[in-house]
């Protein structure tokens, strides 16, 4: 049985890279295409791997899925991959053979990444799109941002759980709070398997989560 695909979603300072904290540095393995740092303490403890582009992420991928002691991989972001995806295929192609390369590389990644060894962690930055409704009017929708028309608003059916990270501010401490939406709100893409959380909203705390598939799946 594969392990879970897992992705958090939402924009900057939201709490995406933070709710990766208490993950054992360990036996967790994190593919760092930003490059830009990590806002906890001890974060220089893991096994941080710089990603330089796409075509060094599946060599870097296939690394760490062979190290013994890895069980938790974290992609720091599928946002940034797909960048680097696009920036190759223009690179490297020309009319319909950019999106070409561009969709088939996508989708042999997402394929890659399922392994029954490693939890594989993705931590992406959301999009909000209006659509159209048939009765008039339009609707606001907030899923994981890529780019390319085949995989618009289809990216979140490749992963188990689809968390949405969520702020608010409490009133009695006026510090900010943060969350993981667990199900969708009818505005989000949000998921997690029926029954698994009571609760819309949890503390961003990602090893929660993970607690939360072990006793489920046991």
């Amino acid at each position: 049985m594969f392990k879970p695909l897992i992705a958090i979603v939402g924009h900057s300072g939201s709490g995406k890279s933070s709710s990766l904290r208490n993950l054992d540095p360990k036996t967790t393995y994190i593919l760092d295409l930003e490059r830009k740092g990590f806002p906890f303490v001890d974060a220089n403890k893991f096994n941080i791997i710089p990603v330089e582009n796409a075509n060094a992420f599946t060599r870097e991928l296939n690394k760490v899925l062979k190290e013994d002691n890895c069980k938790t991989i974290v992609v720091e972001s599928f946002t940034k991959y797909v960048e680097q995806v696009h920036t190759l295929a223009n690179t490297s192609f020309k009319g319909y053979d950019i999106w070409s390369f561009y969709n088939r590389t996508i989708r042999a990644t997402l394929d890659a990444v399922k392994n029954d060894k490693a939890t594989v962690i993705f931590t992406a930055v959301d999009d909000i799109v209006k659509i159209p409704q048939v009765t008039g009017g339009e609707t606001s929708h907030r899923r994981i941002k890529v780019q390319g028309k085949v995989h618009e608003g289809a990216i979140e059916k490749e992963f188990l759980m689809v968390l949405f990270t969520e702020t608010r501010k409490n009133e009695k401490t006026e510090k900010m709070e943060y969350f993981f939406q667990t199900n969708t709100d009818g505005v989000t893409s949000a998921k997690t398997p029926m029954g698994m959380f009571d609760e819309q909203l949890i503390p961003n705390d990602i090893v929660t989560v993970l607690d939360s598939i072990d006793k489920y799946y046991k």
